[in-house]
This record gives C-alpha cells, structure tokens and sequence, in this order.
C-alpha cells in the first residue's frame, strides 16, 4: 500500500513552502493517510454488501401463508359411467339403408317423431324370404313325386295328414318281428345244414378209416403167408395151420369190406336226400328273409319320408307365414321412436344400411332413472348417509338443473371388508348413458382454530409436522431460519388441513419451497 502513495518530495525555495518537483503543491501526510482508511472502509463494505446478497440467492426461496382460523369442508370424490334404467333399443325387422338422421344424440322426442329416413325399397329379408319358399317348394315337389313316395303316402302328405308316431311304431315292430322269425328260421335251416355236412364228413372218414383197416389187415395177412411159405424151421402142416388162419382173417376182412361198401352207399345216399331237404329249406328262409328285410327297409324310408315331407309342408307353411309378417310390419319410408325420451345413441349414418334386430337408436325413456356408481373406503362411507346430494366436479359444463342424490351405499364385491359402492341417481338433460361423469359430495363445514393450507403438511417416520419460518434481526437486516413442529391432524379437504399443535396460531409456515428445506436451515422468503 505504501508503494502505492509513496511519492517523491523536495523542499524548494527559502520561504518554507513545500513544492513537487513537476511544480504541484505536495500532500500532506495525515490527508493520505485519511483518504486511504476512507477507500479501505469503502471496498470492505462494499464487499459486505454484495457476499449478503450473494449468500440469500443461493438460499431456498420458500412461500409462506400465516396460520389462521377457517373451515373445513372434506369432499369425497369419484368418478363412474352413467347407466340408464330400461333404456329402449329401438330396432327394425328388416335390412334397409339410411337416407338421412332426423334427430341428435341429446335430442328429446316423443312418441311418433321420426329418428331416421330410409330408402324406398324392399327390405333384403322379404326378397330372401321368398327365395327360400320357392326353393323349398321346388325341392318339396320333387321329391313328392319322384316315384319312390308310396301312392297313400302322397295322399296323406298332401291332404295336410300325419300318421301318429304310434301308428309309425305299430308298423315298423310288424316289420321288426316279421325279419326276425324270417332270420331266426333262415339261421336254424343253415345251421341245420351245416350239422348234416359235418356228419355226412364225420361218418364217410369212418367207413374210410374202417376201410383202410381192412386193407392194413390183408396186407398184414399176406406177409404173414409169405414169411410161413419161406420158413425153413416150420413143418408142412404148421405151415398149413398158420397160412389157413391167415386166410380166414383175408376172407373175413373181404366179407366186412363188402358189408362196409353196401353201408357207405346206403350212407351216402341217405345224407344226400337228408341235405337236399335241409338246403332247399334253407334256400327258402333266406328267401323269405330277404323279402322281410326288403319290407323292412320299404317301410323305414317311407316313414322317414314321409317324416321328412310332413316337415318340410310344415316349414313352408311357417314360412308363408313369416312371409305375411314381413309384409305385414315392413317398415315405411321411416324409422319413428315408439317411446318419449332422450335419445342417448344413434348408431348409423346416412348411407348406412341396417341389419335386422339391429340397435339403431338407444332412447332413455321419459320418467327412468339414470344412475352412476364408484367405490370409497369405509371410513369415507360412514360420513354419507342416503339421500345426500352430490355435485360435478366440473360443474361449468353443467346448468343449474343437475342434480345427484345418493340412492344407496353397498358393500364393494372386490373388496367387501374395506370399500363400498355409492350409487347416485342422476337427473340432468345434460347427461347421457355411457358417458363418464364426476362427482363431489361432500360432509357439513367445521370451523376449526388452527388451519393450514395441504401444502405445508410434511411427513416423516415420526408422523406430521410443519415448517415453521422464525425471524432473527442482524446488523445487514432480518434472516429466516426453519424449525420443524409436530402437528395431529382434524381434519382435511381439497385445500386446507385443520391441525393441533404447540403453536400460537399466528406464525407462518412453508407451503411450497424450489429447493429441498430442512429444519435449522436458513432461508428467503420469496416476496422479498
């Protein structure tokens, strides 16, 4: 600093006056000295100034509101689809296109009042319902007369008669029975048949086998002389005994073999007469079967068909008849509300077609109730009582007339323990089925001591507590340092919370704040 206001002084002249070397007047030593405490003083408080205001903008700037004494009002709110008691759906019987909309979703008519115009033709119903008569008669007719119809059938069919379906089962059980005796007897002649071959095979492979043995026995025999004509121990008369044995078993075996080839002929034609007999029996029950059979399936397709004509006779007569019912309630040139009411919906367009049975307007009927629902906690439940009114919440974009009553308060099905349903009947010409609508009801106004605005309620793992805003003085002016205090909560609605606490009642406390506040930290108020 003395480097600064150092300055070369020289003493000129014998009068005493001190002189600059460039010819100014010098300073003088205490003058300098003042003027540099004054410039010191002036940049320190010049930097107080500014690190002060520096220091309060980087402070959270918070809003305050004084506690103070007021209402509260708790709204209970929700929001449901409106649904009308008994709409009316009006519909035509038959397919036709819209030519034009006489009326608006909103709209009231009366009885009689024209909805919709329609082009003037023939709906496609009646032109598809003659089509099918005419096809069913012309497949009727054929098959009436295609030859296969038994004559008295066609009779019957055609006079409009019907055999009973007792009538049908007494003839069909004459067939029935008749095919089984015809069976029954064709099954025992060839079973019959069947038996005698197995005998006639049976008693043949006798007389061959006794044959045969016969044949081994003279062979044996044979042998038996040969071996004794080449014996050389046997005397002639041995010989001669053994051989005449020998020869009398050949000439027994002889005899038998005569006897059985008389036997085996007599056999054989006695189970050719017998199998002769038993297979024209059999040939003339499988005959007899046939024909029981043939009558049997006759009788079967002519009771079916003559079920399936009776039939379709019958359908064509309802057809006729739903024929006369098309003409009979074919619509006009128009579709007119066969009720007063409002219209809530109108589903077609002009240049739309419409189907039969289709829903093209939907009318809630003068006098029934519209009805809106939605769900609250129990604790909400139990401040609403029957007949209570509520409010829209946007209540702007409804006239004065509105009107919503509370009708009935029930158990929530998805949450019987903890929730219940609140049903309101509706009556405004505002509002329509199907649209979504909210609503306020709320309970009667307490007057508390100490209120405060939602906002300043704070929550920690220890409950409520507010962000109370304390002024201390300083030399540079006041600063704002935050305390936290525990508060019990009354009451609330949309805006305000009633609260008890250790307080007077008239401090301010934090509603809303740009940066995160803690208790013990200093802050700006934001209207400064």
């Amino acid at each position: 600093m003395s480097d600064l206001f150092e300055t070369e002084i020289e003493v000129v002249g014998s009068n005493g006056n001190n002189l600059m070397k460039d010819g100014k007047k010098p300073v003088d030593k205490k003058d300098m000295i003042k003027n540099v405490a004054i410039a010191f003083l002036s940049v320190m408080l010049l930097l107080t100034f500014f690190s002060n205001t520096i220091m309060n903008y980087s402070l959270p700037q918070v809003a305050t509101q004084r506690i103070q004494s007021g209402s509260i009002s708790p709204q209970i709110r929700g929001t449901g689809t409106v649904t009308a008691e008994d709409p009316y759906n009006v519909t035509v019987k038959e397919t036709r296109k819209i030519s034009g909309v006489a009326v608006k979703e909103g709209s009231h008519v009366d009885i009689g009042d024209v909805i919709y115009y329609l082009e003037d033709n023939e709906s496609e119903e009646l032109k598809t319902a003659r089509e099918k008569l005419d096809d069913m008669e012309l497949s009727y007719e054929q098959t009436l007369f295609s030859g296969d119809i038994p004559d008295d059938v066609i009779s019957r069919v055609r006079s409009g008669g019907t055999i009973s379906y007792d009538a049908y089962q007494i003839k069909l059980k004459e067939a029935n029975d008749r095919y089984d005796a015809a069976k029954a007897v064709a099954d025992a002649a060839t079973k019959t048949t069947e038996y005698l071959t197995k005998l006639q095979s049976r008693d043949t492979n006798e007389i061959s086998y006794n044959k045969d043995t016969y044949s081994y026995e003279d062979a044996l025999a044979d042998y038996q002389i040969t071996v004794i004509d080449n014996s050389k121990t046997m005397t002639e008369e041995e010989k001669n005994d053994a051989k005449k044995y020998w020869q009398q078993i050949k000439n027994e075996n002889s005899r038998e073999t005569k006897e059985l080839s008389t036997y085996s002929s007599q056999v054989k034609t006695s189970y050719d007469q017998q199998l002769l007999e038993a297979k024209e029996n059999e040939t003339k029950a499988k005959k007899e079967l046939e024909e029981a059979e043939k009558d049997k399936t006759e009788i079967i397709t002519s009771i079916k068909t003559e079920i399936s004509l009776c039939d379709t006779r019958d359908k064509i007569a309802k057809q006729r008849e739903k024929i006369k019912e098309l003409e009979e309630a074919s619509v006009g040139a128009s579709i007119k509300s066969p009720v007063a009411g409002i219209v809530s919906s109108l589903s077609k367009a002009a240049g739309e077609s419409v189907s039969a049975d289709e829903t093209v307007a939907v009318i809630q009927i003068d006098g029934k109730d519209m009805t809106t629902s939605f769900s609250v906690t129990n604790a909400q439940a139990q401040k609403l009582k029957v007949g209570d009114a509520a409010k829209p919440q946007n209540a702007w974009m409804f006239s004065n007339d509105f009107k919503a009553t509370l009708t009935s308060i029930k158990n929530d099905k998805t949450d019987p323990a903890g929730k219940k349903v609140l049903t309101f009947k509706i009556e405004s010409r505002e509002v329509t089925p199907g649209q979504n609508i909210s609503l306020a009801i709320g309970e009667r106004s307490v007057d508390y001591d100490m209120v405060v605005p939602n906002s300043a309620i704070k929550t920690s793992s220890t409950g409520k507590y507010l962000l109370v805003v304390n002024s201390k003085s300083s030399p540079l002016g006041n600063r704002y340092i935050t305390s936290n205090v525990e508060v019990s909560v009354l009451a609330s609605d949309d805006n305000y919370t009633a609260i008890t606490a250790a307080l007077n009642g008239d401090e301010y406390v934090i509603t809303t704040s740009n940066k995160p506040v803690n208790p013990g930290d200093q802050v700006r108020l934001a209207n400064q």
